[in-house]
């Protein structure tokens, strides 16, 4: 069953579409069609590569460690924290 959706394309996109369809001798409907597939598996590919492994409690709070930044200095938080 096709499912009608509206999609915003480039210029530029349409234009190579309609010259490819014209080509092949088909709508640019079933260009589109024929061409998401292989765009999508691309995708999938990209996605694969780039998840993140699962780690542990301990392995997320060293990896935050690794980017921990220095704190405010001479503060005196804890002067008014503490001596209430």
């Amino acid at each position: 069953m096709l499912v009608r959706k509206q999609i915003l394309l480039e210029e530029k996109q349409i234009l190579e579409l309609e010259e490819l369809a014209q080509v092949a001798g088909i709508s640019v409907s079933k260009m589109i069609r024929e061409t998401l597939p292989l765009g999508m598996k691309e995708q999938k590919k990209k996605i694969t590569q780039r998840k993140i492994k699962k780690m542990s409690g301990g392995e997320f709070l060293l990896e935050l460690a690794k980017h921990a930044v220095k704190g405010p200095g001479d503060s005196e938080y804890d002067k008014y924290v503490y001596d209430y």
